[in-house]
Parts: C-alpha cells; sequence; structure tokens
C-alpha cells in the first residue's frame, strides 16, 4: 500500500535548504508545480508544524513526517526527502525541544481514512535504521524507490 504514494519524481535527495520555512517552501512549490497539492498547501503545513510538529528522535535516528490536510490535496502522495545538512525540528512529544533532522516523508493524502494506515506504515518503516541509513546514503531516487519497495513488500 505504502508503494502506492510515494512517487518517484517527488524523491528529492540532498536539498540544501537552512531551515523549516525554506524546506517547506521549495517542497511547497515542487509539489504545486508537479499538481500535486492546491495553493494552501504551503500555509497549512507551516501553521500545522508550528503547532503540532512531526519530528521524532528514535535515539538513533531522527526524522520528520510532515502531512498536509487533505483539503490541500489534489492527489495523494508520499514525498521523500533528504537534506545535505540537518535543520532543527520541534519533537512530536515535546514541542519546546528541537531536534536536528535531515530526513522527511512528507504525507500528502487527499483521504483521511488511508492517513492513520499510511503513518503506521510509515512510522513501521522508520523505526529500522537499516532502512533509514540505506534512505539516507541513497544516491539515487531509482535505489531510494527499490528499498521502499522492498521494504513495503516485506512487511
Amino acid at each position: 500500500m505504502l508503494k502506492d504514494y510515494v512517487k518517484e519524481e517527488l524523491v528529492f535527495l540532498n536539498l540544501t535548504v537552512s531551515d523549516r520555512a525554506e524546506l517547506f517552501k521549495k517542497l511547497s512549490t515542487l509539489f504545486l508545480d508537479k499538481g500535486y497539492v492546491n495553493e494552501g498547501f504551503y500555509d497549512f503545513i507551516v501553521e500545522r508544524e508550528e503547532n503540532y510538529p512531526t519530528g521524532l528522535d528514535l535515539k538513533t535516528h531522527t526524522v520528520a513526517i510532515p502531512h498536509g490536510n487533505p483539503e490541500f490535496i489534489k492527489q495523494s502522495f508520499i514525498s521523500v526527502v533528504t537534506l545535505t545538512q540537518p535543520i532543527k525540528m520541534k519533537k512530536m512529544e515535546n514541542a519546546d525541544e528541537e531536534i536536528e533532522v535531515d530526513l522527511f516523508f512528507v504525507l500528502g493524502l487527499n483521504d483521511g481514512t488511508q492517513h492513520l494506515q499510511i503513518l503506521k506504515q510509515v512510522i513501521g518503516l522508520i523505526q529500522q535504521e537499516e532502512f533509514v541509513q540505506a534512505i539516507k546514503e541513497a544516491k539515487t531516487t531509482e535505489e531510494v524507490m527499490k528499498k521502499i519497495n522492498g521494504m513495503a513488500v516485506e512487511k
């Protein structure tokens, strides 16, 4: 199921950004240009991240799972993003704390009923240190897709 949502054209490796506002602006523009989101996506995701942070500290690694609201999603997707340098993200379980994150799974789901199921699958994958390392070390979008498709089949 997960592999149906991860779009190869939305796998972005080694982006260079200085903070989460710049990351969200860059991604929102890319998603908009490719027809996945509506205009309000950027404002929503910035505000949502401020109020409901998505940074996860999994002890051996950190990941963030920002997600949009169905009203701003034209076509469901999961975008996989790695950064050249980590940026500060607020922790999901404690918004007063920040962690350094360089791996993002951005969820854009236009049907709320699938949201929890997809989120559970993503969390299942990111808890696996080997999977996270493979994604971070990937040099091509094909490598990322192969790893995600392989892990999704194993699940």
